[in-house]
């Protein structure tokens, strides 16, 4: 650590990435970096307003988060090591539940308005967290939405049942406080409004984010133009803006991923019989698989190491499909086994719908003809790390750059997307260090006594509606968790955010610090050192820490001659777009 400047906060540090990756793994994973240990900390505290504060200096979506995130950061949980991983997410959601539900308004901080302008296409994650971020820099951000209502794929894909309307619209209610201006039914492209008069009406930047809003297609016999055949990104939306009518009687769902469990999760409470035809097994599917545990839970139907070859018709509509058995072969460049037909395995389902969910991709016919921006062989506008296109002042982020992805990695990116534009119009090099991070060490109690029952407490888990009271409702499956459960769960956190740090030329090596850490993470170990004594010790040594095996008890902090210290590593990756906000209590 190279020490920087003393804050108010505390002593200011640059920090490789990779200690960060190894020590305070949720945060280093998560794409946004939200700060895990921190908010959860408060909700131990019971300062429930705090951690959501905390929350929206790295999230402008915390709600939407907290139903439906795929919690990247629980699979590195260090609890999880042991044990079941922290619940992350349903702490989140239990903080914006309870914020919502209290109606806790937090206001907008005064920010010093600049004259810059910046147009923004597309109203989904990533767009609206690039402008909420941007009108924190004070920039005057407008929105182009080609649909009636903002939100994206939060709005039109996802069903109800997992999240709810009202929580999108809570989230993005703090981006329009700050300031931001959305236009709905004004899309960009011919014949209407293109991106040169954008340009030529003053904005300094473009930011596209339009997502990756049209599925590919089967590219089987009797697929086009079929009653019957549709994909699911227009079933879906077309359930989500009220067209409740069942698809059909037996419907098939091609896919793996989570919009093939949504849409046939969707598809069960609308129809009797539901079947996803997945080409590998459950094993392989991208989706969430607790996700695939409540389809299964629901009734849904499963044809794994299958794939669709024909779809049958009669008179238009159709009829059954025909499917061919698959087996998995040497891995391909997703790592997983790749599926290989088995000559002579055909087989038939019979169906009267089939709901296609394979992949997305990016629909650029929006872009004018001659435009030139570059466009990757997998279909995707072609960025660089700071999401800076060929063009001069364009930058793209979001599904339209990385193909379908998550709403928390689309957040991500238009991070990303808002400190490049934001140097870009200052006229600064737009680029970021990718192996540095700037921190804050700060002093304080942060201990709790623990180290008696760390490991006996069980994960929470939220209550949810009875499989047999879904079909035919659109009710909310998960009913979050209780106050006295999300109290307990964040005491399961084991804060790795706190540094444990020896002074090595005050130690006097008297073992005590070994002797009381429960998990043996500090061991005294004997060095050469030329036959050089210490006082106080018969022989040389060194205390050795284990980080990752660390609880941070606290025990060893009780040092008889104070050469062991506890930090708090407080890593704010968004301070430049969050200097202006409020203080609020870490």
């Amino acid at each position: 650590m190279a020490q920087a400047v003393i804050s108010k906060q505390g002593t200011r540090v640059s920090l490789d990435l990779d200690w960060l990756q190894k020590n305070i793994r949720c945060q280093h994973r998560c794409p946004a970096h939200m700060d895990v240990p921190g908010y959860i900390r408060l909700i131990s505290q019971g300062k429930y307003t705090e951690s959501y504060k905390l929350m929206l200096e790295t999230n402008p979506f915390p709600a939407v988060c907290g139903y439906v995130c795929p919690r990247p950061c629980e699979s590195k949980c260090k609890r999880g090591d042991f044990d079941k991983p922290v619940a992350i997410d349903a702490l989140k959601r239990f903080v914006t539940d309870y914020i919502y539900k209290n109606k806790i308004k937090i206001p907008p901080s005064k920010v010093k308005q600049r004259e810059e302008k910046v147009a923004i296409i597309g109203a989904g994650p990533a767009g609206l967290t690039a402008a909420n971020d941007l009108a924190g820099m004070g920039c005057k951000v407008t929105i182009f939405e080609k649909e009636s209502q903002i939100g994206g794929m939060m709005m039109w894909a996802i069903p109800s049942f997992r999240l709810p309307r009202e929580q999108i619209m809570f989230d993005v209610s703090n981006i329009q406080a700050r300031g931001v201006e959305i236009k709905t039914n004004t899309p960009v492209g011919s014949p209407g409004k293109t991106i040169s008069d954008l340009f030529e009406e003053g904005y300094k930047s473009v930011f596209i984010a339009v997502g990756a809003q049209k599925v590919r297609m089967l590219e089987i016999p009797g697929e086009e133009g079929t009653e019957g055949v549709m994909d699911c990104l227009d079933f879906l939306k077309g359930v989500n803006t009220g067209n409740l009518k069942s698809p059909g009687k037996k419907v098939a769902v091609i896919g793996g991923g989570n919009s093939a469990i949504d849409a046939a999760r969707t598809a069960k409470r609308l129809s009797p019989e539901v079947y996803i035809v997945y080409r590998r097994t459950r094993n392989e599917m991208p989706a969430l698989q607790l996700e695939v545990e409540e389809a299964e839970h629901e009734g849904v139907k499963f044809h794994y190491l299958a794939a669709p070859v024909k779809i049958l018709t009669e008179k238009g509509k159709v009829k059954a499909m025909e499917c061919i058995k698959m087996k998995l072969g040497e891995p391909d460049s997703s790592g997983r086994k790749r599926p290989e037909p088995i000559p002579n395995s055909e087989f038939t389902i019979e169906t009267d719908c089939i709901i296609t969910a394979i992949s997305q991709e990016a629909d650029l016919k929006f872009l004018e003809e001659g435009y030139d921006i570059d466009v990757t062989r997998w279909g995707t506008l072609a960025v660089d790390d700071n999401l800076k296109s060929n063009k001069e002042g364009i930058f793209a982020g979001g599904d339209v750059t990385l193909g379908p992805s998550t709403i928390i990695e689309c957040i991500a990116q238009g991070h990303t997307a808002a400190k490049s534009i934001d140097r870009y119009i200052r006229g600064e090099e737009v680029q970021e260090s990718k192996d540095k991070a700037w921190v804050t060490l700060i002093e304080g109690d942060f201990i709790s006594e623990r180290e008696k029952n760390y490991d006996v407490t069980p994960r929470r888990e939220m209550k949810t509606l009875p499989e047999t009271d879904r079909e035919g409702t659109f009710n909310l499956v998960e009913f979050g968790l209780t106050e006295s459960q999300a109290q307990i769960e964040a005491e399961r956190c084991l804060k790795c955010d706190l540094s444990i740090n020896v002074a090595t030329d005050d130690c006097i090596l008297c073992g005590r610090c070994s002797s009381v850490c429960p998990v043996d993470a500090l061991e005294q170990v004997d060095v050469d050192t030329g036959g050089e004594h210490r006082p106080h010790v018969s022989k040389d040594g060194i205390v050795i820490r284990y980080t990752d095996v660390c609880i941070r008890c606290g025990n060893c902090k009780d040092c008889p001659v104070d050469a062991i210290s506890m930090k708090r590593v407080f890593w704010e990756p968004n301070e430049e777009i969050n200097k202006i906000l409020e203080g609020s209590n870490r």
